[in-house]
């Protein structure tokens, strides 16, 4: 594994943790309306439009990640 290849894997886990960690901080305290789902589902209920395209841009990124990619050696693996 390179160096890059680990530090992204990191930062990508490190992400997740901090925003399900913020997440949950903040679901579990008395003031209401401050978790990342319910913010996102304010705004994006007045912006419809908005939520349609980040419904999109998800979309493309997901489609991205995991559609098949293969190395520029076709007859080598990594």
């Amino acid at each position: 594994m390179t160096k890059t290849r680990f530090i992204t894997i990191c930062l990508m886990f490190t992400c997740a943790a901090a925003l399900i960690a913020w997440d949950v901080v903040v679901g579990t305290n008395s003031v209401l309306g401050d978790t990342i789902s319910e913010i996102s589902l304010g705004f994006f209920q007045r912006y419809p439009i908005a939520g349609m395209g980040v419904a999109l841009a998800l979309g493309i990124v997901l489609g991205h990640l995991t559609w098949p990619q293969y190395p520029q050696n076709p007859t080598k693996r990594t």
